[in-house]
């Protein structure tokens, strides 16, 4: 290490455990805010969004959902608060040496009571830790933590988060890869049958059988990939690849739902694909789940509008997740999906499989490969442990495993921890 790389790295240490005085959110928790992250995420979770259900659940009236903890002090499109923040100063240190792109790629986070309409919170942020230079798929960069913790204006503890964010050099990136447009698409269509129509898009339907295909790839062609046969809603039979589905996922006798996929010279062609897993509208008790089950997949297709929405719903208007210019200049192919906006999809699917009135009491979440407009990004997860609520309230508190994947490979590893009934 030189005289200079030394001096560089005791700069960092010495803002290692800066403490921020409160951040205030600009309003307070509200029905509307948490009704436009519903629209944004697909989640119809009646907690969130009526009041009568609510009032009568175990919620005893309208909630946030969990992971929205740490959105409600966010600066917004209009940075409001001071500058030269204890992050600010990590970061202009680091903008020395090239490390000038950010994403942040893994949040912990811990809550105390759920928030409800009303609830004003401040942050309360301090640096936990900046790594040594590291060498990852983004590009070379340094890892800084975020801690925070919310409290209400009152001074009432709701949560702990844990962020930590990527600084990387943009001009150590590799090459980016190609787009999903890339693909090369090989439906089997049906020979001699009597009419070419497509099936609809959103035609149900129960895998009969499938296979992967073992001869060595072509060029372009993606591994693994399946073909499998389905029996249609309407009685008919439709055989064609079986996508955004790992082959782990995959058996005889699943659901699928039928998809129209563009190939590169326009054609319009069906494929299979699981579809959403029904939304439970009364909540599992931890008796009724068991180590190792598992939940069904669901693909989430990936578009420019999805990620804008789940990026402002959010409240983060970070360039890269709205701006494709800015989000290549910083080292990025496109735009790509906000972590709040992934924990989020995988807040609905947890809620979505565990029913209305599951207690989300803990989350952890880690981003690997981006989500880009024109993937698919597909959720699973197993049950890997339960026990008795240390509370002695008669709750079972059940951990779910999380993996969501695209085209690039994993794009979120996920933990959490339900309070199931």
């Amino acid at each position: 290490m030189t005289a200079s790389d030394a001096d560089f790295r005791a700069r960092l240490d010495a803002l290692i455990g800066l403490t921020d005085p409160p951040r205030r959110a600009k309003d307070a928790v509200t029905e509307a805010a948490i009704r436009i992250w519903c629209d944004a995420v697909g989640d119809e979770n009646p907690a969130y969004q009526d009041p009568q259900w609510a009032a009568r659940s175990a919620w005893g009236g309208i909630v946030a959902p969990a992971t929205s903890l740490n959105m409600w002090t966010l600066p917004g499109n209009r940075r409001s608060h001071r500058h030269a923040e204890s992050l600010d100063r990590v970061n202009e240190v680091l903008a020395e040496r090239g490390f000038t792109s950010v994403a942040a790629v893994q949040t912990e986070h811990t809550y105390v009571r759920p928030l409800r309409p009303g609830d004003h919170l401040e942050q309360f942020p301090s640096i936990g830790a900046v790594s040594p230079e590291k060498s990852t798929r983004l590009g070379r960069g340094h890892f800084v933590d975020l801690v925070s913790d919310y409290r209400t204006l009152e001074g009432e503890p709701v949560g702990r988060v844990v962020l930590r964010m990527l600084r990387w050099n943009p001009a150590t990136r590799d090459k980016v890869p190609a787009t999903p447009g890339d693909r090369l698409t090989r439906p089997v269509r049906p020979v001699g049958a009597a009419s070419t129509d497509l099936p609809p898009a959103g035609t149900t339907g129960t895998l009969t059988a499938y296979l992967q295909p073992g001869y060595a790839a072509a060029p372009l062609d993606e591994r693994p990939y399946l073909v499998g046969s389905a029996e249609l809603a309407d009685g008919t039979r439709l055989s064609g690849d079986v996508v955004d589905l790992r082959p782990d996922l995959v058996h005889d006798g699943m659901p699928v739902v039928v998809a129209h996929r563009r190939t590169r010279d326009g054609q319009i062609l069906p494929v299979l694909t699981a579809p959403r897993p029904e939304r439970r509208t009364s909540t599992r008790t931890g008796a009724e789940v068991s180590t190792g089950q598992r939940l069904a997949p669901w693909p989430i297709p990936v578009t420019q509008l999805s990620i804008a929405a789940l990026a402002t719903a959010t409240f983060d208007f970070n360039d890269v997740h709205l701006d494709r210019d800015a989000a290549i200049e910083r080292g990025a192919r496109d735009v790509y999906m906000n972590i709040l906006g992934s924990s989020a999809l995988v807040n609905c699917y947890l809620t979505d499989w565990a029913g209305p009135e599951a207690r989300v009491v803990d989350f952890r979440t880690r981003l690997a490969a981006q989500n880009h407009p024109g993937d698919t990004f597909t959720l699973d997860g197993v049950v890997t442990g339960l026990k008795p609520a240390p509370e002695a309230t008669g709750e079972t508190h059940v951990t779910v495993d999380v993996l969501g994947t695209n085209s690039l490979g994993d794009h979120v590893i996920a933990s959490a921890t339900l309070a199931l009934p």
